[in-house]
């Protein structure tokens, strides 16, 4: 009988293919900014055949911006009394399984920590963001939001 993998066992797995899906995108978008026209047309296609979306959208930050359900924030003890610190939760999925980045800033917004954390029913697991990674730079683009996401 096969063991089901533990949030514990993918979440490292899981932030690599986020990561790699950022970095993907970022460089299609470089590339097609210096792009001759003919280049631009020839990147759209195989963007297109490769399943992405690239094409629709303006820039990068439009494309991210695409990418997440919400971005708020969740104030302290909100999921139990073990949850002593509020955080910016940048929600790329929901469901079983859900995933999120978890931005902990001071209280002048600047980032203290991130985390991508995996959440699958009753288990959930998190890695650290390296703060030299495009998802640690997204989460400071999405930052820029963060006083409008505290006025509730």
């Amino acid at each position: 009988m096969r063991q089901e993998k533990k949030c514990i066992d993918l979440v490292a797995d899981r932030f690599a293919e986020q990561e790699q899906e950022y970095k993907n995108a970022k460089d299609w978008f470089t590339e097609y900014e210096d792009a001759t026209e003919g280049e631009q047309i020839a990147l759209n296609k195989v963007a297109e055949h490769q399943g992405y979306d690239y094409q629709y959208y303006d820039d990068y930050y439009e494309w991210l911006n695409h990418q997440f359900l919400g971005f708020d924030f969740v104030a302290p003890f909100t999921f139990g009394k073990d949850q002593k610190a509020g955080y910016f939760r940048l929600q790329i999925c929901w469901g079983g399984p859900s995933s999120e980045f978890r931005i902990y800033a001071d209280e002048n917004l600047d980032i203290c920590a991130v985390e991508y954390w995996y959440i699958d029913w009753f288990d959930g697991a998190y890695v650290e963001v390296d703060n030299n990674s495009e998802s640690f730079y997204m989460c400071e683009n999405f930052m820029e939001f963060a006083p409008a996401a505290t006025s509730y």
